[in-house]
């Protein structure tokens, strides 16, 4: 099982979008894909339709048991861990690491889509990610969130570049760059991703190839 975190301490640069969609991806190219909200203000799990959940992921990262039955399959067949509140509260450091060695079943990949700020949430996600993959555009906001995310961990981070973006502080890159859309924006108060919703259309496409070059880089291809 690889682990991979989708983090930028800035907000507004399609963090969320690109998790949704590379476990949407991953799950097309027949990986075993659980992703995981680990934003207490809850955007993707709202977005995809689990408006107050009986059980998040704050709960078992504090105790309770863990079945498959809590493991929510979505319609674009991959496995969702909502989120709430609570996860701003003080949690063991060890939590997360503790969940996923407690899954029920297996995974080929776990997606966190990380909170936009430097909070307990990315603590968590570094403390178990393999990788590191941030979404870059062409604004200084996000160059400086990607800086800055370097700056906090040892692992790899990788940079996904959305639209014309060319800066050498970039490097690492990933091989393919999201095509930007309005679609986009469309989609976001829609529970399907673009990948479904407009699945040979071309931001679909990019989402796609990002998703395989990512698994290459796992070994998981």
């Amino acid at each position: 099982m690889k682990t991979i975190a989708i983090a930028s301490p800035a907000g507004g640069v399609g963090k969320t979008t690109l998790a949704h969609a590379i476990s949407v991806a991953a799950a097309e190219f027949g990986k075993k894909t659980l992703l995981i909200d680990l934003d207490p203000a809850g955007s993707l799990t709202f977005r995809l339709g689990f408006e107050n959940p009986r059980l998040t992921i704050t709960d078992f990262l504090t105790g309770t048991s863990l079945s498959s039955e809590n493991l929510n399959l979505t319609a674009e067949r991959f496995a969702f861990m909502p989120a709430d509140s609570r996860l701003t509260t003080n949690l063991n450091e060890n939590a997360l690491s503790v969940f996923l060695g407690a899954l029920p079943e297996p995974f080929d990949l776990v997606v966190l889509d990380v909170a936009p700020s430097l909070t307990q949430s990315l603590k968590l996600a570094l403390s178990v990610a393999d990788h590191i993959f941030t979404p870059v555009d062409a604004s200084l906001h996000s160059l400086r969130a990607l800086l800055q995310l370097r700056a906090l961990t040892k692992l790899e981070v990788t940079a996904i570049a959305i639209g014309e973006v060319k800066n050498q502080e970039l490097a690492p890159l990933l091989d393919v760059s999201l095509v930007y859309s309005n679609e986009i924006d469309g989609l976001m108060s829609e529970t399907l991703s673009a990948l479904t919703s407009d699945k040979d259309g071309e931001v679909a496409e990019s989402y796609r190839s990002a998703t395989y070059s990512i698994l290459e880089i796992l070994g998981l291809e």
